[in-house]
């Protein structure tokens, strides 16, 4: 029964959009790596793209053993996929406070590295 329960969960997590906690608790479970893999990438473009938080990106990053160029590489793909799917919301520019303007995320993205 705790495996259904857990199941449910996880996939409450997801269906609201939580993805940095379901990548936790899929890790503490033990499902296959691909799923994990799949929910921190989706945790951090969320992290980055949709909220812009340069230091829960960073903590994110550092907590699933992602090192820079690789989260460079992850949030580029990203970034090209939401592109092509016309995904564009995340992609446009976005008021940030630590330099009073607005920036695309492929600025903010640039700033960030």
């Amino acid at each position: 029964m705790e495996g259904k329960i857990e199941n449910e969960e996880l996939r409450t997590l997801i269906e609201a959009g939580h993805y940095a906690r379901a990548a936790h608790l899929a890790s503490r479970h033990g499902l296959p790596d691909d799923q994990i893999e799949e929910l921190r990438r989706k945790a951090l473009w969320q992290m980055a793209a949709v909220y812009r938080n340069v230091h829960g990106t960073k903590t994110l990053a550092r907590q699933f053993g992602i090192p820079g160029e690789e989260l460079r590489d992850v949030l580029s793909r990203w970034t090209e996929e939401m592109g092509d799917e016309g995904t564009r919301n995340p992609l446009e520019p976005c008021y940030d406070y630590h330099t009073g303007k607005y920036l695309s995320f492929q600025e903010w993205l640039e700033r960030f590295f």
